[in-house]
């Protein structure tokens, strides 16, 4: 590594003034792109095994046959106040959806009120008592509950 930096440094001091911006680019690239695709391939294998367990879609058997409910939660920011309200649906005891803001709308708006929360739980549930899936909630369904307009 030693003889490298100083055949590196050799190097530019034979260099003229304009050859030498241009090969300090180059090297700069080159370093760039390799702590990119180092950082890079390190997140791609930590984050694909979390997405297998974090997404992981349960089966038909075990929602059917197990005790589907939802609590609801207040959602709070960083200090403390109050931004509206989420639930949580669990299968027995297993938390299967965590959802702190209003699905299928843009933006990452909770609940305005508890009830609000709840009647789209209900709604989640129904459609995964009914599909033996983890549900997907359209913006028409939240019309029709009211939450979104």
């Amino acid at each position: 590594m030693i003889k490298s930096v100083s055949f590196i440094i050799q190097t530019l001091e034979q260099m003229r003034p304009r050859h030498i911006i241009y090969f300090n680019n180059l090297i700069l690239c080159l370093l760039a792109s390799f702590l990119l695709f180092a950082c890079e391939s390190s997140n791609s294998s930590s984050s694909k095994s979390s997405e297998s367990t974090l997404y992981a879609t349960p089966s038909v058997d075990s929602i059917s046959s197990g005790e589907i409910k939802v609590i609801t939660f207040e959602v709070k920011d960083s200090t403390g106040n109050s931004k509206g309200w989420g639930y949580d649906i669990f299968v027995g005891d297993k938390k299967m959806i965590h959802q702190p803001i209003i699905p299928a709308v843009p933006g990452n708006n909770a609940f305005k009120t508890e009830s609000d929360a709840r009647k789209t739980g209900a709604l989640a549930v129904q459609k995964m008592e009914r599909t033996g899936t983890l549900p997907t909630l359209l913006v028409e369904e939240l019309d029709s509950l009211g939450i979104t307009k």
